[in-house]
């Protein structure tokens, strides 16, 4: 396939038109790809386009899908509920084909709704729509939205709280019960994602076939992302309008990014937008702006970001993943891959094995730094591979690792953490990975989605 990078073409030069791509350079800091393939497909991005919200049965099939425009609101029209208690409320993405080329120093990533030559199969994935909370009463990790509406803004009392459905303390975010204090207080955690939590115990609570095994699904929606807007900086400026030539431009913004102290002044780290805000938006990109009382120096208004259904993809929560275990040697740092979900697991800080299922996909960087190159793998993994950009220069996101003096506590297995949290500031993106964590810590900062593939 190597015909597709011929010289000065952006369209196919063999038969089959149905594909859609963008491509880059290593040898390049420019965090703008060029457009390849059919452009009418750019343009209209059939693949994104089907990234739906929807009610899920137990055995994760869809029992409704959710208005293309309002998430309220089934595709019908009709109300929808979607506080859990009729299905967890998911993100589908769909089957679709993939093809990695790598050319000199170009390389190039063709999508395609289709099974063309050399295309490699994507399956179906769900994720939660926002960072999902656990069911206290049925002991479950559940996916939904307990906030009131008036029209189509957030009801709230004559404080500014946020009112909410009357089940929503079986529902309670951050640390659970040991916040029911907070209970209508400007800092209530009723609604919001559930934290302080481990891998271990959140996947005690997925039923049901519902795993934390985010990785997988995340990234393929951050190459969706970086499709659609042909460019590696997720935190550009969000614009709203197309181009002149209808394609999508900017980035999706940095409208969660808060100060740190004043976010530990307010709830000790803990979740300050509730679960489903976004949900007036639908399956569609955009922000709502949404106000947080009582923070620091006043009330504040954050800008929740949205894409294509998935509600705070970066900079809100460190996301937990159960499908990447980092392993840091004396002499390099891998990173490996599971997709078994029925094999995930934290894996012992110090083994001297790798866990049954994980398979080495990259080595990773010794040092910390911004992103400048990812390695690509032909079943769409992409993990950092070379430190060297910045904010504004190749992958825009930031890699930590924790490999300093190869000192025993800097080696061993480690959990991998995913689009930085609200405080992280130009340092997060789809492209941002904590590796250097165990797999034990729990954070007020670290929160879950469910999945399942």
């Amino acid at each position: 396939m190597s015909i597709l990078l011929a010289s000065g073409n952006t369209k196919p030069q063999y038969p089959y038109d149905q594909w859609y791509g963008i491509q880059g350079d290593f040898s390049s800091n420019d965090y703008k790809l060029t457009r390849v393939g059919n452009l009418d497909l750019h343009r209209a991005c059939p693949i994104q386009t089907r990234l739906r919200r929807f009610v899920e049965n137990p055995d994760g099939s869809v029992k409704y899908y959710l208005h293309q425009n309002d998430s309220r609101k089934k595709e019908s029209g009709a109300d929808a509920v979607i506080d859990s208690t009729d299905g967890n409320v998911m993100l589908e993405i769909p089957e679709y084909f993939m093809k990695l080329e790598i050319e000199g120093t170009k390389w190039l990533m063709a999508f395609s709704e289709y099974p063309l030559p050399g295309f490699q199969r994507m399956i179906r994935k769900t994720i939660s729509p926002w960072f999902a909370t656990i069911d206290m009463e049925n002991q479950k990790a559940v996916s939904g939205c307990w906030l009131l509406w008036d029209g189509n803004e957030i009801k709230r009392d004559s404080n500014g709280i946020v009112q909410l459905a009357a089940n929503a303390a079986n529902f309670r975010g951050g640390t659970g019960s040991s916040d029911a204090s907070k209970d209508g207080t400007y800092n209530s955690q009723l609604g919001m994602p559930r934290t302080s939590i481990a891998k271990s115990t959140v996947r005690g609570y997925c039923v049901d076939g519902t795993h934390i095994g985010a990785f997988s699904a995340y990234n393929q929606i951050a190459w969706l992302q970086r499709l659609e807007y042909a460019s590696l900086n997720c935190q550009a400026e969000y614009v709203a309008t197309l181009t002149e030539d209808g394609y999508h431009q900017g980035g999706l913004g940095t409208g969660q990014a808060v100060d740190s102290t004043e976010w530990n002044t307010w709830g000790g780290y803990r979740p300050f937008i509730p679960c489903g805000v976004t949900a007036t938006l639908g399956n569609n990109t955009g922000r709502v702006a949404y106000t947080v009382k009582g923070w620091t120096g006043g009330d504040k208004v954050v800008y929740v970001i949205s894409y294509r259904g998935l509600e705070v993809p970066f900079q809100y929560l460190w996301l937990l993943t159960d499908d990447v275990l980092i392993w840091h040697k004396a002499d390099k740092s891998i990173a490996y891959v599971c997709s078994d979900p029925t094999k995930f697991t934290s894996h012992s800080n110090n083994a001297t094995n790798v866990p049954d299922g994980y398979m080495s996909i990259s080595e990773l960087p010794r040092t910390s730094g911004y992103i400048l190159q990812e390695s690509l793998s032909s079943k769409g993994y992409s993990f950092p591979e070379k430190i060297g950009g910045s904010s504004v220069a190749g992958y825009c996101d930031y890699f930590y690792t924790p490999v300093t003096a190869d000192t025993a506590e800097d080696l061993g297995w480690f959990m991998a953490l995913l689009g930085g949290s609200s405080n992280s500031g130009t340092y997060a993106g789809f492209g941002c990975l904590s590796s250097g964590n165990r797999s034990s810590p729990t954070s007020a900062n670290y929160g879950f989605r469910l999945c399942r593939f």
